[in-house]
Formats: structure tokens, C-alpha cells, sequence
């Protein structure tokens, strides 16, 4: 049996072309927390967790729901996680090097204390699960302009309602920096709790795991509390989304569709309802959700609701070319309580695109300038002709099915508008004019040789 190479994981800092399979993955996580934990007992106040013996793969499943239950984390979930595990690729993660005594113990240098962070970070970029990741591209270029639309108000609460394995709330943090705020997660699947607990704690996460729990966010009673100073998540998709449209809606999410177009199984706009109900007055929401669903006919009720409320205060569609991301289209709604008059449309794409950041897809390495790019974008609401306007509350919902993206509005820019700051007109008509003159000597030059050709002169 060879060992599983975590050292490729705790060693190398970029993202790797190979897939791993789901079950090494999964393997590779559960070995990595239970080192860490051991390592840094003392820490973790788990100091009757471990004893001086190597942990063992016969009791490694329940030493996880054991340890998870010492630090307040949703043991239950733990339970059903470690149960899909099989032992034979936990065999082999454990047996690494890596997983040695003392390997993995905080020491205050940031270079080797951030070695689990990135491992598991790398672990969702190269697995094979696509119902629960949320991948790089996506994650920094969300908790930019959620960090980008708080304009520098702290955020002392924040809240995923579809965590997922939990990569928009580590992302947010590390861009954030400082203190953590007080974390809320939830996610109807099992190992999606446990990854996004671990990926937590090992990100520096102390706030406490009474709060991320399994459990559907959809539900009556699924989210204790309300008044989040920040909302960050991705629409369900996958299998998530068929098991979130079997669910008995909270009526309070639902509060004034009465009368209007929609239908259950519409979890982009279920999405999009929780997260502005999560907020709190000054809150904002940053919600990824897929360009296909997101304009669809059943969403024509729910469009009009978010527009007439004033809750939209972006729609950015992000074609399928992002690196490392998922094969399809999305769209970025930014949405608050805070009123705003019009809301920001923009489509990342075309030559007006291009002109103002053309290494946007380039590659990971130009991400964190394009996140930076985007989140100016959104909070200064630039209009830029062919990529970007801003639409009135009147102009959205007189148009029929209200359209919330940048197509149905291409034309109400004022190209004329956006040139006025280069030559003035009565240079462009000189200009012109020049260049009509040059045109017409060029035609008499033609014509005169053409003459000399077809009628030489004898």
C-alpha cells in the first residue's frame, strides 16, 4: 500500500492540471484535521482528545466525531462524513509523512502555519465534487466586491446559507483580514458542515461552531436570527438544488409574492429572497447564482419584487471563461436594503470589456488585480459604453419581464455622452474635414493612374 502524497498538498502553492478522485479527497481531509488537532491540542483545549500512540485507522472515524464534538462542531455531521470514507483510502492518507507527530503544529510563522489552509484550498480546486465546491476564480472575485460594496463598515456578522465546503466564507476572511467575524453556515449536506468546519478552524476561526450546522436554509427555524451585516453564497446547484426544491419554504422568505409569477422549483430566486431576508438594514449580499436559471421566465414575479423594493444594486454577468471554474455562465447580484436609485448592470464581455481589463480570464495570476477591478466597478457604478450602465427602478420595470442584465439596456447608453471628454467638436469636424480632403486627393491620384495606364500618352 503506498501512502497518499500530502506532501504535494502541504508543499506546492499553485493548482495542479491531475483530478483527485472524491474519496482521497475526502481521506486527505479527514487525516489533515485530525493532525492538526492533535498537534495543536493544547491550543484547542483537546488535550484528553489524543494520546502518545499514532492515531489509528480503525478508530480514526470516530476520534473525528470525537474531536469535532470537543470543538463545538456539528458531530452529527462529522458522523455521516466519516461514514462515506472508505478505510482503506484513510489507510493510505494517514500513512503519510505529513501525518507524523508534530508536523503540523502552529508556530507563528505564517509560511508553515498555513500549510492545512492551502491543502485544503487545493483539495477543492483538483476534486472530482461538483454539487458542493465554490472554486477560486468565483470566491475571490465575490468577497472582493462584497468587501468593495461595505465601503470600510466592519462587518461584525456574516452568514453563507448554502455554504457548500465552505470557500467563500475562508476567502472573505483572508481578504478581510483582521478578527473574524461571528460565522453562520448551514448546508443540507453532511460533508459540506464538515469540510466548511475544518476549513474554519484551521483559517483561525474561534468564534464558536454552535451556528454552522447542517441543516436547510430554506426551512422554517434553519438560521437562527436575522440582521447579518454581510450575506455571501452560491445559488444551490446539482443535486443540491433538486433536494432544495423538495423543501417546505420559511412563508416569511416568501413574504409579498402574493399574486405574483413563481414557481417552487425555482432555487436561484429562493437564493436571492433568503439572502436580502438575512440582512440587516445596513447589510449587503453578494449571491453567485447560474446566468441560464437566473433569467428564466418563472423569475419575471421575483425580478419585480427585488427591483420595485429597491433591493439590486448590481446584476454582473461573468461569461464561462473564468480559470479554474465551473463550465458555465454566472451572474453576480449585489443586493442591500439601502435603497439605492438604479441598479448597475454589466456584462464581462465584448470589446468594451476588453478595452478596460483585457487579462481578466488570463489566468490565476491576474486575479486579485481583475477582483480588484470589479469590486471598483460595482461601487463606482461606472458606465462603460458596450459593457456597463446603470438603469432606472422606472425604466426596469416598465420594460416587459423586467430584464436584469446589461443586453436589454445596450442602447440607452450615451456613447456621445462618454466622448465628451475627449477632442471637442469643433475639432472632430476639422478633422473630418481632413480627412475628406485626403480621401479626395487619394481617389484624383487613383484616377490619374489609371489613366496613364488604360490610355498611355502616345
Amino acid at each position: 500500500m503506498e501512502p497518499m502524497d500530502l506532501g504535494g498538498l502541504l508543499t506546492v502553492d499553485t493548482r495542479r492540471a491531475a483530478t483527485l478522485n472524491q474519496g482521497d479527497a475526502d481521506a486527505a481531509r479527514i487525516a489533515l484535521f485530525l493532525a492538526y488537532a492533535r498537534d495543536n491540542a493544547q491550543l484547542l483545549g483537546l488535550t484528553d482528545a489524543f494520546g502518545s500512540e499514532p492515531i489509528d485507522v480503525a478508530h480514526a472515524g470516530k476520534l473525528a466525531v470525537r474531536v469535532a464534538d470537543g470543538l463545538g462542531m456539528d458531530e452529527r455531521a462529522f458522523g455521516k462524513y466519516v461514514e462515506t470514507i472508505a478505510a482503506k483510502d484513510l489507510k493510505r492518507a494517514l500513512a503519510s509523512e505529513y501525518i507524523n507527530p508534530g508536523v503540523l503544529e502552529v508556530t507563528g510563522d505564517p509560511g508553515s502555519d498555513g500549510r492545512v489552509s492551502r491543502a485544503l484550498d487545493l483539495l477543492e480546486d483538483i476534486s472530482s465534487d461538483r454539487n458542493h465546491q465554490i472554486f477560486l476564480a468565483e470566491a475571490e472575485l465575490a468577497r472582493s466586491v462584497l468587501l468593495g460594496a461595505r465601503d470600510g463598515r466592519p462587518i461584525h456578522s456574516v452568514c453563507d446559507p448554502t455554504c457548500g465546503h465552505g470557500g467563500l466564507l475562508v476567502r472573505f476572511h483572508r481578504a478581510a483580514g483582521g478578527a473574524w467575524p461571528v460565522v453562520t453556515a448551514t448546508d443540507t449536506d453532511a460533508a459540506s458542515i464538515a469540510i466548511t468546519s475544518m476549513r474554519l478552524l484551521v483559517d483561525g476561526y474561534r468564534g464558536g461552531f454552535e451556528h454552522v450546522r447542517q441543516a436547510d436554509s430554506f426551512a422554517v427555524g434553519s438560521i437562527p436570527g436575522v440582521g447579518f451585516d454581510a450575506v455571501l453564497c452560491e445559488a444551490p446547484h446539482g443535486s443540491a438544488k433538486r433536494e432544495a426544491a423538495r423543501t417546505e419554504v420559511d412563508p416569511r422568505i416568501l413574504d409579498g409574492m402574493d399574486g405574483r409569477k413563481w414557481v417552487k422549483g425555482d432555487i436561484e430566486g429562493l437564493s436571492l429572497l433568503r439572502a436580502v431576508d438575512l440582512l440587516d438594514e445596513g447589510g449587503t449580499a453578494v449571491v453567485l447564482t447560474a446566468t441560464g436559471d437566473s433569467y428564466a421566465l418563472p423569475q419575471v414575479g421575483l425580478r419585480q419584487r427585488l427591483v420595485e423594493d429597491g433591493l439590486v444594486e448590481a446584476c454582473i454577468e461573468i461569461p464561462r471563461r473564468l480559470p479554474y471554474s465551473w463550465q458555465t455562465g454566472l451572474t453576480m447580484w449585489v443586493l442591500s436594503r439601502r435603497g439605492v436609485n438604479g441598479t448597475l448592470l454589466a456584462v464581462l464581455d465584448g470589446d468594451g470589456f476588453q478595452a478596460e481589463c483585457p487579462d481578466f480570464y488570463s489566468s490565476l495570476d491576474s486575479l486579485e488585480s481583475s477582483s480588484r477591478w470589479l469590486a471598483d466597478l460595482v461601487t463606482s457604478r461606472r458606465e462603460v459604453p458596450f459593457m456597463s450602465t446603470v438603469v432606472s427602478r422606472e425604466k426596469i420595470l416598465e420594460t416587459p419581464g423586467s430584464p436584469l442584465r446589461f443586453s436589454g439596456y445596450a442602447t440607452s447608453i450615451d456613447v456621445a455622452g462618454r466622448l465628451r471628454e475627449g477632442p471637442s467638436s469643433d475639432e472632430i469636424a476639422a478633422r473630418h474635414a481632413e480627412v475628406l480632403a485626403e480621401l479626395a486627393a487619394a481617389e484624383k491620384e487613383l484616377d490619374e493612374t489609371f489613366s496613364r495606364v488604360v490610355h498611355p500618352p502616345r
